[in-house]
């Protein structure tokens, strides 16, 4: 029973940082330097896991079947890479990407070229439930190497975040201390 009433007391305290993290690691951009191989339209079924697709309702039919189009590609090391390409409109995550057609065309013209590409996405490839990062643009670059390590824009806004729940945190302890001297509460 302790255990029970420690979890539900503290528990908020480490699932909410780990679901806000879990977010903005799924919606902020991520780039891959790659090699496009190929590109394909695929009729698939969304099905359980639509959560993780853009909010296609007008292309989706009755059985929940809708054409979707993917980028394929090889990394340096010789892994594959499967990007989908899918409007996000105005929903979440806000890329407003509106230009699935021509990034599409962009990267057909590639693949055929065999050079180096800068490919910046948002979401996460989960194999066993057939989830795809969503590309939202597609650079050229000289060469696997380009890119470097560091994803800067992710590192400072993640940053920025941590700072702002620090100033938060600190002046939600100071204005609790303040009412502590002025009303007399029991601390929980």
């Amino acid at each position: 029973m302790r255990y029970l009433k420690f979890t539900l007391k503290y528990g908020w305290r480490i699932l909410l940082p780990l679901l806000a993290i879990l977010v903005l690691d799924y919606t902020l951009p991520a780039r891959d330097a790659v090699k496009i191989v190929g590109t394909e339209v695929v009729r698939t079924n969304v099905g359980t896991s639509s959560m993780f697709w853009a909010g296609g309702d007008a292309e989706t039919d009755a059985s929940g079947n809708r054409d979707v189009r993917f980028i394929n590609a090889v990394r340096a090391s010789g892994a594959p890479r499967v990007y989908r390409n899918e409007d996000t409109g105005w929903g979440w995550p806000p890329y407003l990407k509106f230009n699935s057609g021509d990034l599409q065309a962009d990267a057909q013209n590639v693949a055929s070229t065999e050079k180096w590409v800068k490919v910046t996405h948002y979401g996460w490839r989960i194999t066993f439930r057939s989830i795809y990062p969503n590309a939202v643009s597609i650079e050229e670059i000289a060469g696997p190497d380009a890119l470097g390590f560091m994803n800067w824009f992710r590192i400072i806004f993640l940053a920025f975040m941590a700072f702002l729940a620090l100033i938060i945190w600190r002046l939600w302890n100071r204005m609790r201390d303040w009412f502590a001297d002025k009303i007399p509460f029991k601390r929980g």
